[in-house]
């Protein structure tokens, strides 16, 4: 259990310090112009650069200490048939559909850990940050 808090804590503690580097570059982005695809450009360097890299590969600075490899984001559309899987990511993010490596003890499930966030006042807030995170990862998918 120890173990499970401090890295919870450490992972907290590294996207914090991850969260401001390349966020007002991304908005500026013209290529994702839409205010929900900012928004989880932020919730994406925030939360999910820690493990999965700001390039979205799994190639987070926490990558190489956890058990199971970080997913490579930007092929989920590749490996769904060229279709992005909208809904199953969303699942995954919010923790109704559980995938090793979320909710395992190496990452927190992100629905549970935004609805106790003060940014997130209530479940439509929560709604919102998965659902803009859910938009970014649609927008990284490779050709």
């Amino acid at each position: 259990m120890r173990r499970v808090l401090w890295v919870v804590s450490g992972v907290f503690t590294v996207a914090v310090a991850f969260s401001f580097a390349g966020v007002e570059a991304r908005a500026q982005d013209p290529s994702s112009t839409s205010p929900q695809t900012v928004a989880g450009a932020a919730n994406f360097d925030q939360y999910c650069v820690v493990c999965h890299g700001k390039d979205a590969k799994g190639t987070g600075p926490l990558a190489a200490t956890l058990k199971k490899k970080p997913a490579d984001l930007t092929e989920l559309a590749k490996r769904n048939g060229g279709t992005f899987p909208e809904q199953m990511v969303y699942q995954v993010i919010d923790g109704s559909k559980p995938v090793k490596g979320h909710g395992g003890g190496d990452m927190p499930e992100w629905g549970a850990a935004f609805g106790r966030s003060a940014d997130s006042s209530n479940a439509d807030a929560v709604k919102m940050r998965i659902a803009s995170l859910v938009e970014y990862l649609s927008s990284r998918q490779v050709k």
